[in-house]
């Protein structure tokens, strides 16, 4: 399973916020079901996998309209939510499939991509230093205020210096 750090960090470069509050409702259950078992609460598209997604097609047009129709219903921030509860299964799916050695390799880039706000910003088109987020609103480029997108880069890289430096260290050194 893909830890917190890296459904947030994620999240934080599809979407502008981590979403914390998603992912640790999500894996709450990991706390009393150990493991890959955890996944039998909560993780809906988890284990729709071969029934109504599968890698080729993660996201329908049915999950897309259902989307669209939350975002009418009840506004952007719902419809992300949800994103990022649907994304977090896929990610979590894809993890699965991964070796030791590619979940430790994909962990070093996000750190490494954590450290670097300039490519957040210029590569991702997320500034995380002044709060925006680059959007694309009826054809146009917008740099769009978010400045709990500064809360949640400082609290995410906060904790990634604490448990993480290390591998920031050997992918700088092995991959820079």
């Amino acid at each position: 399973m893909a830890a917190g750090w890296v459904h947030e960090t994620i999240d934080l470069i599809t979407y502008g916020r981590a979403y914390r509050h998603i992912h640790q409702r999500k894996d709450a259950h990991s706390q009393e079901i150990p493991g890959l078992q955890h996944r039998q609460k909560d993780h809906e598209w988890y284990l729709n996998f071969q029934k109504k997604w599968d890698f080729p097609n993660p996201f329908p047009d049915f999950l897309k309209e259902t989307i669209q129709n939350l975002k009418e219903s009840f506004g952007a921030e719902t419809a992300e939510e949800r994103m990022s509860s649907d994304s977090h299964d896929y990610i979590d799916r894809h993890w699965d499939s991964l070796s030791k050695t590619e979940r430790n390799y994909n962990e070093g880039y996000f750190v490494w991509l954590i450290y670097h706000p300039e490519i957040l910003k210029t590569r991702i088109g997320l500034d995380v230093i002044d709060g925006k987020i680059l959007r694309t609103i009826d054809g146009n480029k917008v740099w769009e205020d978010s400045p709990d997108t500064i809360t949640d880069y400082k609290r995410l890289r906060r904790d990634v210096s604490r448990h993480h430096k290390g591998r920031f260290r050997f992918f700088e050194n092995n991959y820079s």
